[in-house]
């Protein structure tokens, strides 16, 4: 999503760590599940914690593409080449990028080029690699605890660099895109989050473990500790989970939690860590995905819904798919041993999961006249490994297990969203899909239009429907309708929809009241980067230069790096005509980001200001380039 009164992009929605939470009343989790580790107050442990009962496992697992999901970086860590590589250019920023190897520390230098003279440089620590190298590595800055994905990936099955995903096409936002919770909770261990920010972490562990599979182990570790064990061969340990007890449902939810293609909407009070396995999914979360005539497009990390389309499980499953306690024959952890590497799992173990199915008759199909197997692996043909729709440069085997497809299936055309944890998903949260789907993915029109229908069923009066309906309306720019909505209320307890709010009294020019919704904004998170800058902006336009100014001073203390936070900086000194200080925080945002065009247009007031004509002529032709290059994109 962007906001609005400047360039500034805003990443995934973040919100609280469940190991953050205090203890509260019974939820229905407390209440109904048999599993001592779905109590909130029960706590994670770390994978140290497990290795003492459990050093077989332990020692495989690290070797997982799970177990090296996340680390910091260094040479050790990457799998990515140094020597004679040729920077990656993006056309629609004018801007390369090129990694660097510094004792063993790793870099990435941004740079603009005029002829061979370089007019522009930045360089990044890297602090973060992230994917296990089986695909990619991508790369996170970090400052203060603030996470950011930086803007070059190492594709490791064609060995180069390249854009990351959704960075194409015009879409890069450099260092700028915040990693959330949302992305930071699939890709490693639970961690310690601020609920007061977007993207900042109080510790990060060092990949995926095994609690993200089993839950919380406080209670687990205690009980063996004391001696209290339990024969697994005669009951089941509720002190932790064992996915391979779960019925097939909760098993796949397990997997799907992550391994799930999609735009995921959240139930109300629930957080992207709620869930813990043995859990229903569709209780913490719900995943949408677009529905097409025809094939639907093959995605990177949609394992667990193409499975699921196979006729190996759809025919394996005894009695009703949606009954709980229903046992299936054909799950994820079938064919993957969770613990193991795939690339350390033997072709042969696979395909003897095939065959323990498929005996002769169907071997015949696959065989020679005398019924021997043409091949002993079963997954190229029927698990097809090809590009993604999404993620360039990567292939990856489709789990949809069926006979070779032939040439020439096309995706048709797009019939809207289907929701693909929940065959009923209520009404509120499929019109909150539409309308985030729209904003944050695909702006067709037709998915506005899906989201309208359904808000007229909406009630206004119930508080999850009102803060849906401004959402609605916010991204239609109906900012009129907005104010409507709120007339009579003064706080709508979310972030978001205050947010929304004060936008549309700010684009109604009704400043005041702009001020009185963001300030409780910055209250609700007081360590949100991008709110604290549209705070400051708007306080700007409302000439309250000094509340402003400390308010930029508190940001740039917990972020250094935001050259929209140093261009405000700079305009509030030259508003107080503290021109020596304005000057200096103009150049900084400049340095940061050379093409954000109202730093350039204070910078030429500054230089109005104190009479340096050829300084704002240069200014001048700089701003005049970037707007020209803005309407041949457009």
């Amino acid at each position: 999503m962007k906001l609005k009164f400047t360039s500034i992009v805003l990443g995934c929605i973040c919100i609280a760590l469940l190991s953050k939470c205090k203890q509260s009343s019974p939820s229905k989790a407390e209440s109904v599940s048999p599993y001592l580790n779905h109590v909130d107050s029960v706590k994670y442990v770390g994978i140290n914690a497990c290795k003492d009962c459990h050093a077989d496992k332990y020692e495989t697992f690290l070797e997982t593409g799970m177990g090296q999901s996340f680390d910091k970086a260094s040479f050790a860590k990457t799998s990515a080449k140094f020597q004679n590589v040729k920077p990656v250019y993006d056309a629609y920023l004018d801007l390369y990028y090129l990694p660097l190897l510094i004792d063993s520390q790793i870099y990435i230098k941004e740079y603009r080029l005029s002829g061979t003279d370089t007019v522009f440089s930045r360089t990044e620590k890297i602090k973060y690699i992230v994917g296990s190298g089986h695909h990619t590595n991508s790369h996170f800055t970090e400052e203060n605890g603030f996470v950011f994905q930086a803007p070059l990936t190492f594709y490791t099955q064609k060995g180069q660099w390249d854009l990351p995903p959704g960075f194409e096409n015009g879409q890069n936002t450099r260092f700028n895109r915040k990693i959330g919770l949302e992305c930071m909770s699939c890709h490693n261990a639970v961690t310690s989050f601020s609920p007061l920010s977007d993207n900042r972490y109080e510790e990060l562990p060092h990949g995926i473990n095994c609690e993200r599979c089993h839950g919380p182990g406080q209670v687990h570790v205690e009980r063996m500790r004391k001696g209290e064990v339990v024969d697994v061969e005669k009951g089941v340990d509720y002190s932790i989970v064992n996915p391979r007890k779960l019925s097939w449902n909760r098993q796949i939810d397990i997997c799907q939690r992550c391994h799930l293609q999609g735009n995921a909407v959240l139930k109300p009070g629930k957080t992207f860590l709620s869930f813990r396995p043995g859990m229903k999914l569709s209780e913490t979360l719900d995943q949408f995905s677009p529905t097409y005539e025809g094939e639907e497009p093959f995605v990177m990390a949609a394992h667990a819904e193409r499975v699921q389309k196979s006729a190996c499980f759809i025919q394996t499953v005894k009695g009703d798919l949606e009954n709980e306690k229903t046992r299936v024959g054909f799950t994820c952890i079938s064919c993957h041993n969770p613990h193991v590497s795939v690339r350390k799992t033997n072709v042969l173990q696979y395909n003897n999961v095939c065959v323990s199915c498929h005996n002769t008759p169907q071997q015949k199909q696959c065989g020679d006249k005398k019924g021997a197997l043409k091949s002993s692996d079963c997954v190229s043909c029927h698990m097809p490994s090809s590009g993604t729709s999404d993620i360039p440069h990567v292939t990856v085997h489709d789990h949809y297990i069926r006979k070779p497809q032939k040439e020439g299936v096309k995706t048709g055309a797009l019939k809207g969203l289907r929701c693909i944890t929940n065959p009923n998903p209520d009404l509120l949260t499929e019109t909150k899909a539409y309308i985030s789907y729209y904003e944050k993915f695909e702006s067709n029109p037709l998915y506005l239009k899906i989201a309208e229908e359904k808000a007229k069923q909406l009630k206004e009066k119930e508080l999850l429907h009102l803060q849906t309906l401004i959402h609605l309306n916010y991204v239609k720019f109906d900012y009129q309708s907005i104010i409507k909505l709120v007339s009579n209320r003064n706080n709508l307890k979310e972030p978001w929809s205050n947010y929304r709010i004060s936008k549309a009294f700010e684009k109604e020019g009704q400043l005041k009241k702009a001020i009185e919704w963001m300030q409780l904004v910055v209250e609700q998170e007081s360590q949100n980067l991008d709110f604290m800058v549209q705070y400051a902006g708007l306080l700007i336009k409302n000439k309250q230069t000094t509340k402003a100014v400390k308010v930029l001073k508190e940001h740039n203390l917990l972020y250094s790096k935001s050259a929209e936070a140093h261009a405000l900086f700079g305009y509030a000194h030259l508003l107080e005509g503290k021109l020596s200080e304005a000057k200096k925080s103009l150049v900084l945002s400049l340095s940061l980001d050379p093409d954000l065009i109202f730093a350039l247009e204070y910078l030429k007031q500054l230089y109005q200001t104190t009479g340096e004509k050829e300084s704002e002529l240069q200014i001048d032709k700089r701003i005049q380039k970037l707007k020209s290059r803005v309407k041949i994109k457009q």
